[in-house]
């Protein structure tokens, strides 16, 4: 029996779990949208390529929006929305709640829709979604710009269901179905091959880019895992900025012959990384990093762990402050030790 597909992708980690998605589900007519920009962000887009398998997809659409002047953006989502509406899904798979994305849930003939995951965006995501009355809610200027969809002979609003294809612990609602994974198909088709490490990984994180701690107290943070890692572990500790990580020379001021900055990455998320490279890390490193989610899910011999910032050293708003406290409270669901590096 043939069961046809739609994902919708913007990010590598959305990629990610729509590979995972289209095999959990057994479907054998699979058509991937793959969205991005190629002149913000050239990084993203080949990380895309990399971890893209041209033979799992029958059809693979590059939707890049650097190529479509803004003025014409609009008209070729319509466009490219009534040429998707040609066919009928029996899942459609979406990473986001973006603008495109929602016009197409609305107006594509689908029997199932599954929001996969991108990090803890989901979980806010899934935190909106609690109101089932969430997409018949617009304030003015939204429902002015979604009119526009009307005039195109489109919906713009989302009367079916929206469900979770996701590795979280999230509760079902009576509009809300859960579907859970663990990778599976990912460590099938890769565990196998990774060999044990001594390595120890930490995973940065853009906290001093958002502005959510000081430069020199993440450094301070930084330099207390490293020799408290030193001193536990024999293994060479790696240290993997993330892609929007800025690495000064205050960073590579802690190198020493145990510890090294990997700041080359391009394989996509860290998790492809690993598992390309053959390598089953040790001990895993982070703060609230939801790779470390993935990682547990994958890694089940590693030690993962998360290390607490303390309040005081965060200067984020308490709706922020809620967010970061649920996401340790959840790692340490997931059987993530949170640790004191003191």
């Amino acid at each position: 029996m043939k069961k046809h597909s739609l994902s919708i992708v913007a990010s590598p980690l959305q990629l990610l779990n729509a590979m995972e998605a289209v095999n959990s589900f057994s479907t054998n007519e699979n058509i991937l949208l793959l969205m991005y920009n190629s002149s913000l962000n050239k990084t993203d887009f080949q990380q895309k390529i990399n971890l893209l398998n041209k033979e799992e997809w029958d059809k693979i659409i590059y939707y890049d929006l650097a190529k479509i002047r803004k003025k014409k953006r609009f008209f070729e989502q319509v466009k490219l929305i009534k040429e998707l509406k040609k066919d009928k899904y029996d899942y459609l798979f979406v990473g986001d709640l973006g603008t495109i994305q929602q016009a197409l849930m609305a107006n594509l003939t689908t029997k199932n829709i599954y929001l996969i995951d991108d990090g803890t965006l989901t979980l806010s995501t899934y935190d909106v979604l609690k109101d089932k009355n969430f997409f018949h809610k617009f304030s003015f200027s939204k429902k002015l710009k979604l009119l526009r969809y009307l005039l195109a002979n489109l919906k713009f609003r989302i009367k079916q269901d929206i469900n979770f294809f996701t590795i979280y612990n999230l509760e079902p609602l009576p509009h809300i179905s859960i579907k859970k994974h663990d990778f599976s198909h990912l460590k099938n088709a890769k565990l196998k091959l990774c060999e044990q490490s001594n390595d120890i990984y930490i995973l940065g994180q853009k906290l001093v880019e958002v502005g959510f701690i000081e430069k020199e107290k993440y450094l301070e943070y930084l330099e207390k895992i490293i020799k408290r890692l030193l001193i536990e572990y024999t293994g060479n500790i790696i240290y993997i900025p993330h892609r929007a990580e800025i690495i000064t020379d205050d960073y590579k001021e802690l190198e020493n012959e145990r510890f090294s900055i990997k700041n080359d990455i391009s394989e996509g998320p860290i998790e492809i990384f690993l598992l390309k490279n053959g390598i089953y890390p040790s001990v895993i490193v982070s703060f609230f990093s939801s790779a470390l989610f993935n990682l547990k899910k994958i890694f089940h011999e590693s030690t993962v762990l998360a290390v607490k910032i303390d309040r005081n050293d965060l200067k984020v708003q308490n709706d922020r402050l809620e967010t970061i406290n649920r996401s340790y409270s959840l790692l340490e669901n997931a059987g993530v030790v949170i640790e004191n590096f003191e």
